[in-house]
């Protein structure tokens, strides 16, 4: 917000400005009160447990260790984002999905190596919440949930529903449960790490709560237009300093 200069002038243009995000944020977030509450515990569970994992898997591996993990858990995800594509319309894109699939689990050794990359093949991913967005879906209230973190009704049935898409989730195999249980485990470890300078930005916000929940609005809203936001998502907070 702009420096307030003249108290009159400031304190009017305040009060708006507070009573229009107010009555925003009630509308969006019904359930603010346990949302918080809910919040407040899975960022204590992140400081005791996951912050310290994925620091420490940070240490023990190489920047070319880390990209080749993260690569093949988003090639695992490709028939899920294929079948997504097809349910929007995007035919081409879907095409190219499953090229790039067939590309790297081959030549790219199991996805380890973004072979499809390296000769042009963007990787795009959708899921079913954004498939609902796209069809005119509302979002419904904000929500955080233990352990998931923010959500709302149209991406948690999405999240439901993205599983049934996923193939392995369906596979026949020794060690089901103990191979399912790894790969959920490696894929939170691999997305907290990615995600170690956004939490710390993220926890010096002045309300850490209000900023999550606007970031993840503008971050799934630029998901559903097929296009990502490229300023910075923490941009638009309020500049309290200003104050």
């Amino acid at each position: 917000m702009r420096s307030l200069k003249m108290a009159a002038v400031g304190t009017s243009l305040l009060a708006a400005s507070c009573a229009s995000t107010t009555t925003t944020a009630r509308a969006e977030d019904p359930f603010e009160s346990v949302n918080r509450k809910v919040f407040a515990f899975n960022m204590g569970l992140d400081r005791i447990i996951l912050e310290p994992v994925a620091k420490g898997y940070r240490v023990v591996t190489t920047d070319n260790m880390r990209e080749g993990v993260s690569n093949a858990l988003s090639n695992l995800y490709e028939p899920v984002t294929a079948v997504n594509q097809v349910l929007q319309g995007d035919f081409v894109d879907a095409g190219e999905t499953v090229g790039r699939f067939a590309m790297n689990t081959t030549l790219g050794i199991g996805g380890f190596v973004d072979t499809a990359g390296h000769f042009g093949q963007e990787r795009k991913k959708e899921d079913f919440g954004q498939t609902l967005g796209v069809w005119g879906v509302p979002e419904g209230p904000f929500l955080v949930l233990p352990i998931i973190g923010p959500s709302n009704p149209r991406d948690l049935t999405g999240m439901g529903v993205d599983t049934a898409f996923q193939p392995l989730n369906w596979a026949q195999f020794d060690n089901e449960t103990a191979w399912l249980t790894a790969r959920s485990v490696t894929g939170a470890v691999s997305a907290r790490e990615n995600g170690i300078e956004a939490i710390d930005q993220l926890r010096t916000q002045m309300d850490p709560y209000t900023a999550m929940r606007q970031v993840y609005g503008k971050s799934r809203e630029g998901a559903i237009r097929n296009g990502e936001l490229h300023e910075d998502l923490f941009q638009d907070l309020p500049e309290f300093n200003d104050y």
